[in-house]
Order: structure tokens, then C-alpha cells, then sequence
């Protein structure tokens, strides 16, 4: 693009994916035509091996020929492609091991034409020296004032640093501009943003060391490279050569600086939040939150992998409940937009259409903002990696267009909120800003468990660590279904444990409301918990686990106000009937949707179903 401005030549560009047809290639192709026999015209593919219709386009660049007839000869053909790069390695080994790979390529591309091969050139990678020089060039043209030599030999190793632990082209320059957008973020909030507890003489950031500008910086890394990496020890070794770089150039020299630096951002924003008292504030959850909100304020978009309960959704509901405008608690919060959250459920059965929608439905909503009353659309899509499952297409196939759309567009025009638990390929991950949770671990669960059952904690402490270590060994051992049960049943089991005494009896009824569902769960829960249970014969009179019935476990679950969702399966119509009984015997007056058997209904179903669901609320 630039040289064709330099050159003062038309051109013209078309964003290639699996989701463009025939007839969006043609109707580009007869525009460039036309705009050809004004004078040379200069015209791009991009991607050009992700679209279903190479041969049609391999044809207009070996042949110069479109419909049997040849091109104007005032037109000049270039096509990018993403390499065909099997990976070396796993995505995430953390947790993502136990999900299937979807794609053993770096990129979901499709082999070249032969009839194009003697035109490629292949550019690599760029060498890290030349990387540099685009870096040194990048922070000194946007960051002005606040660029300082150090940043740049921070963003180089960043980039090193990821190469080395995930594939060679994991980042690029996109990581460089999100990282010099956020430092100007960053800087403008700390200079400017009001302390939250004005009334107790909170001030933050501190004076002195380390300055504004390098926290801005040390942020800036740790959204763009730190919060990406799926190992804790890759975390202590990324802050480790960060802070030796910065303690070389005698900008700050402090022990743990920069997890220091980031765990303080991360509570005074999360400390402006209000939230449920049965919340865990750990560490997940304030990484996901400082991260969601930066990324909406500047339109970065994010995809924030984790294993089921890991926060995710949680965060999300806590940032658009709290960032409504001039109508939030917070003074900070106040001055910045209202969120207005476009949430796109994804399946196996979504379509890319569904996807262009809820773009299109958030950038409407985007338009009508007013400057008196300024808003923030923001699309959030939920399980987005189900989408890759799906059998008859690719739903995200439109995905990359959407995120980083043609010139003159710097960037989407919403922001952008992906959750998933694993990650992408490359040509969509990359485009977007990664946000990685490792696997909890026992003093994960310790510690939130300790949050949860404060009230109790004083007196049977011990008591902590042996449920935490049972379900830890119940989770990698226990279960005859792969991810059957997860964190959020352990949290749930937890919560429900803080409402009563915990006691054996309490212990067995939690385990079988939120463990249950499958074969044998007496026997489960004897193996897995007994040590639990024994600790607790020490203390109280001897206790024998009975088996709990099932109406009983319904009647709970009915009962309880805070009670998640309940599935009961089994093989007999008759459970139908129970429940219904149940429910008519609280006064509600149940609806019963039956399912169909047959493949070709489910999609049409689904849509129906959902509509009858969303309507009756």
C-alpha cells in the first residue's frame, strides 16, 4: 500500500479467507477492470492459500486470464500466503494436552498450485537485527517523549523469548504496535487516574522508583508477552531477563520489580470492582480483568484461554456490571465509556454468518455513540473454539478479516473479547491478544479456598489443603471421563461447604451434588475424599458415608436459590415426569421440550429451541 501512494498508482486489495465465494472474487475482479483502463492498477490477494477457490486465482496469476479472456494489461498481480509450517510444538501442554490438536499446521492453509511456485518468493522470517531496527524505528515515531532506549531491547527479547518457548512466527510487529499502544495507555491512566480510596490517603502509583513511564512499560510487556505464556516457571523466567535488561540500563533495580508492578495494577483496578462476597479474588481472575479492560479501552482484540473455571466468563461478567459510564461506583470508571456487550454463544453449530453479525450488530451499536454519553461495543464469543468443531464449515473463517480489516481501517471498530479453552491457529491467535491461564495448582486452590471458607478457616485450616489435594488427585486420576468435572464443580463444592458447618455429612452431600452424574460416585467419593473424611473422625463422633438418593439431591438443588443448573440424565421418560412433579409441587409451571434423533433437524432445531427459550424470558 505504501509504495503504491509513493508510486501514485490505484490500488486495490482483497482480504482472502474460506468463507469468500466465487462471486466476491469476481465482483473485485470487474472493479479492478474498470479502475485498470483509467491508468496501472495495482492489485493485492492477501492470504491468498486460505481460499477455497485457488485454482480461479492461481489461473489470473500464472495465465493473466479471467473467464478464458485476458486481463487488462495495465493490472499488476501480487498475492501474499501464510507458509505451510507444520507445528514443532504443543500449543499449551499446561492443560490443553487433554483437547484434541485441531490442526497439525502452524496455519490452516491449503498446499500452492504448481502453476504459481515459480513466483513465490519466500520472505521468512525477519532477521532479528533488521527486526530491531523496525522496533527502534516503531517506539521513537509513537512514543515520542516517552520512548527511552531501554524499551526497544525490552520488546526484542519479548519477541525472542516467545519464539523460543512456542513457534518462530508466534509474534511479529502486530505484538510491537500493541505493546506501544499500551505504554501511551498505561501512561495517560497512571498520570491522571483518581486512587480509589481517596478518604484513607491511598495514592497510587507511589513516588519515586519505579517512574511512570517504566511502569508503563513493565504493563505494556506483561499484557502483550507475560500473560501469553502457559507455564509459571516461563513467567518467572520471562520477569527474571526482563528485569535483568532494565537493572543493565540502570533504569530501576528491585527484587521481583516487575511482578511487583504488575500484581499492583492489577488490585487497584480490580479494587474499584464490587463483586459477590462468595468471589475468590485470585489470581486468574484480577489478571483477566486488568487485561479485558485495557484491551476494551483500546480496541486490542483479546483471546483469553483457561481451563473450564478458570474466571473467565466470571471477569467478564464483573467488568460489564461495573463499567457503566457515569453510572459506575468508581470515579475512575466514570470517566471512561459504557460497555455495552454484544455476547455471541459459539457451537459446533455456529456459521460464519452468525459471526459477521454480531460484528455488524456491535459496530451499529458503535455508531450510534454519543459524545455527551460515550459507549464501547464490545462482541463477546464464548467457547470460540467450539466453531472449529463444527462439521460442515469453518464459522471463523471470517474471523481474521473481521479483526484486522483492510486500509484505511487501523483496527475493528469494536472491541473484541474471545473466550476459549485452547488456542486458535496462528493466523487468528496472532491478530489478537493472548491471554494464557496455567493450570491450578495446590496453593491455587488453597488460597481460594481459604477466601471462600474464611469464616471457618481459623479452626479447620488443615482441613483446606486435604480437599484441595483430594480433588487434585480426583481431577488427573479419578475421573472415566476426560474433563467430566472441573474447577467450577470444586469451587461450587467449596462455596456450598462455606454456607454450613463442614462437616463429614456436609462434605458427602456438596461431593455428590457437584460431583455426581456418574457411575459409582459412592465409591468415588470414598476413595478420593476418604481422607478427608477420616480427618474429620478425629474430631467428631464416627461417621459412616451412606449413599444420599437421588430425589434428595434434586430436592437440594430445587431448592437452593444459588443453585446452578441441573441436568439429570438416565435412560426412561420418567424422569421427565419426576421433575415435573417436583416443579408443580414448588408452584412453577415447568415447559418440557423434547429433542429430535434425526441429524439433518439438529441445526434448525437448535436455532428453534433457542428462539422458544429467549422468547419465554
Amino acid at each position: 500500500m505504501w509504495q503504491a501512494m509513493i508510486t501514485e498508482v490505484q490500488f486495490q486489495a482483497l482480504n482472502l479467507h474460506a468463507g469468500i465465494d466465487e462471486q466476491t472474487i469476481m465482483m473485485f475482479m470487474n472493479e479492478s477492470l474498470k479502475k485498470a483502463k483509467k491508468g496501472e492498477t495495482w492489485i493485492l490477494f492477501d492470504e491468498i492459500n486460505t481460499c477455497n477457490y485457488l485454482g480461479l486465482l492461481a489461473d489470473i496469476i500464472s495465465n493473466r486470464m479471467l473467464n478464458g479472456k485476458l486481463i487488462h494489461p495495465n493490472i499488476r498481480l501480487f498475492a501474499t500466503f501464510n507458509s505451510y509450517r507444520l507445528r514443532t510444538r504443543a500449543q499449551s501442554k499446561a492443560y490443553i494436552k487433554r483437547y484434541e490438536e485441531q490442526n497439525s499446521l502452524v496455519y490452516q492453509v491449503k498446499p500452492l498450485p504448481d502453476q504459481i511456485l515459480d513466483y513465490v518468493w519466500d520472505y521468512g522470517i525477519l532477521k532479528p537485527d533488521d527486526e530491531y531496527k523496525y522496533i527502534q524505528i516503531m517506539v521513537e515515531k509513537e512514543l515520542k517523549s516517552l520512548a527511552h532506549p531501554v524499551f526497544p531491547k525490552l520488546l526484542s527479547a519479548s519477541q525472542k523469548f516467545v519464539r523460543e518457548v512456542e513457534e518462530p512466527c508466534s509474534v511479529s510487529l502486530r505484538d510491537i504496535k500493541r505493546a506501544i499502544t499500551l505504554v501511551k495507555l498505561f501512561y495517560n491512566s497512571l498520570e491522571n487516574r483518581p486512587p480509589y480510596r481517596e478518604e484513607e490517603g491511598h495514592i497510587y502509583p507511589p513516588p519515586g522508583n519505579p517512574t511512570t513511564i517504566t511502569r508503563s512499560y513493565v504493563l505494556a510487556l506483561s499484557l502483550c508477552y507475560h500473560s501469553r505464556l502457559y507455564k509459571k516457571t516461563l513467567h518467572k523466567q520471562y520477569c527474571h531477563e526482563m528485569e535483568q535488561i532494565l537493572q543493565n540500563h540502570q533504569v530501576y533495580d528491585g527484587e521481583n520489580m516487575f511482578a511487583k508492578i504488575i500484581h499492583e495494577e492489577q488490585e487497584d483496578y480490580f479494587n474499584r470492582i464490587q463483586y459477590p462476597p462468595n468471589v475468590a479474588k485470585n489470581e486468574a481472575l484480577l489478571e483477566i480483568v486488568l487485561t479485558t479492560i485495557v484491551c476494551i479501552l483500546t480496541k486490542i482484540p483479546v483471546f483469553i484461554i483457561g481451563e473450564t473455571g478458570s474466571s473467565k466468563s466470571l471477569a467478564i461478567r464483573l467488568i460489564s456490571s461495573n463499567l457503566r459510564g457515569p453510572d459506575s461506583s468508581d470515579k475512575y470508571f466514570r470517566s471512561l465509556p459504557q460497555i455495552c456487550l454484544i455476547s455471541h454463544q459459539v457451537s459446533s453449530f455456529s456459521t460464519s454468518d452468525g459471526i459477521i453479525k454480531a460484528f455488524n450488530k456491535a459496530t451499529n451499536y458503535q455508531e450510534a455513540n454519543s459524545k455527551y454519553f460515550p459507549t464501547i461495543s464490545v462482541v463477546l464469543f464464548d467457547n470460540i473454539e467450539l466453531a472449529e468443531k463444527n462439521p460442515f464449515n469453518n464459522p471463523l473463517k471470517a474471523l481474521p478479516s473481521l479483526l484486522e480489516p483492510s486500509y484505511p481501517a487501523t483496527g475493528p471498530a469494536v472491541s473484541v473479547i474471545g473466550i476459549s479453552n485452547k488456542l486458535l491457529d496462528n493466523g487468528k491467535s496472532s491478530r489478537a491478544l493472548i491471554v494464557q491461564r496455567p493450570q491450578f495448582d495446590l496453593d491455587n486452590l488453597i488460597d481460594d479456598s481459604k477466601q471462600l471458607l474464611n469464616a471457618i478457616v481459623s479452626e479447620q485450616g488443615d482441613i483446606l489443603e486435604l480437599l484441595a489435594k483430594a480433588y487434585l488427585n480426583y481431577e488427573k486420576h479419578g475421573q472415566t471421563i476426560s474433563n467430566f468435572h472441573c474447577l467450577r464443580d470444586y469451587y461450587t463444592f467449596v462455596k456450598q461447604l462455606s454456607l454450613d458447618e463442614v462437616t463429614p455429612k456436609n462434605v458427602q452431600v456438596a461431593f455428590a451434588r457437584n460431583f455426581g452424574g456418574i457411575v459409582n460416585n459412592a465409591k468415588l467419593f470414598k476413595k478420593y475424599f476418604g481422607e478427608v473424611i477420616y480427618s474429620f473422625n478425629n474430631v467428631h463422633n464416627q461417621w459412616i458415608s451412606r449413599p444420599i438418593p437421588i430425589e434428595q439431591l434434586i430436592d437440594s438443588n430445587l431448592d437452593d436459590f444459588n443453585a446452578r443448573h441441573l441436568i439429570v440424565v438416565g435412560k426412561s421418560v420418567s424422569i421427565v415426569n419426576l421433575l415435573t412433579y417436583q416443579l408443580r409441587m414448588r408452584s412453577l409451571d415447568p415447559v418440557v421440550i423434547l429433542g429430535s434423533q434425526f441429524r439433518g433437524d439438529q441445526e434448525d432445531y437448535f436455532y428453534n429451541v433457542l428462539s422458544r427459550i429467549i422468547a419465554d424470558h
